[in-house]
Parts: C-alpha cells; structure tokens; sequence
C-alpha cells in the first residue's frame, strides 16, 4: 500500500512527518510490525541558485538523518518482536527464555529512546523545510 502525503499551501510538512513518524512507530498486537516510511530527498535542478543548492542540502542532511533513525527504530522493534516470539513459543527452555526477556526487556528501553530520537529528528526536517521555504526554495514531493 502506497500512502501519497500532500501538504496544504503555506504549511510546513511538520505535521505530516510527525504523524508520519507516530504511524510509523506504532504496530498493532499480534500483528506485523509497519514498515518504515521513508521520507524521500529534495531533487536538485539545473536551474537552483547557490542558495537553493544550499537549503536543499541542509534538508536532504536532516532526512537523512530521519530516515537512518527511523530506520535503527524498526531493526530494533524487529529484534524485539522475535524475542518475543520465542519467549511465547511453547518449545523454549527455561533458560532461553529469560534470556529472551532479558534482551527484549533491554530493546524495549533502547525503543523508547530511539522513539524519541524518530520524533526529534522529523522536528529537526521541519525546521530544514520552514528554512528552505523562507529561503524561498520549493521542496515538493
């Protein structure tokens, strides 16, 4: 399934990218964790200014960064599912099990920071576009 996000005129993608982000970071129980939506770079064109060049720049960093956090984010929930899974499974050994807690228990700490570090860094591509904007740079996707 493919998701299209447009944004209204004059407003940032700000809260797009969080709620983007929050979806993103929320699985249903029992059910397949959502696969990370990326957020794609701005597109330069042989027509852009230095200083568009240079905001353009500056958003892609602050996507890259976004997209690599969102990314850390569902490797670790992952992990974490299929620690899980063997802690639920019948056949487990007592001592794998609390291994499997243990671990788990560990990645859900490092989840909730990562969560954090996902909705900072899509604060920090807002900020990116509202400077590109300013700067009078159309970013479009």
């Amino acid at each position: 399934m493919r998701v299209r996000i447009g944004f209204a005129r004059g407003r940032g993608p700000g809260l797009v990218i969080l709620a983007a982000a929050v979806l993103a970071l929320v699985a249903t129980p029992g059910a397949q964790p959502a696969k990370p939506t990326y957020l794609p770079f701005a597109e330069f064109g042989p027509q852009d200014s230095r200083e568009h060049i240079t905001a353009k720049h500056d958003y892609n960093q602050a996507i890259q960064r976004y997209n690599q956090a969102l990314y850390e984010y569902h490797v670790t929930l992952e992990r974490h599912d299929r620690l899980v899974e063997v802690y639920n499974a019948a056949t487990t050994d007592p001592a794998e099990r609390k291994r499997a807690r243990d671990e788990a228990d560990r990645l859900r700490g490092k989840l909730g920071d990562l969560s954090r570090e996902v909705k900072a860094r899509a604060a920090q591509v807002d900020q990116a576009w509202r400077r590109a904007a300013d700067a009078g740079v159309s970013i479009r996707r």
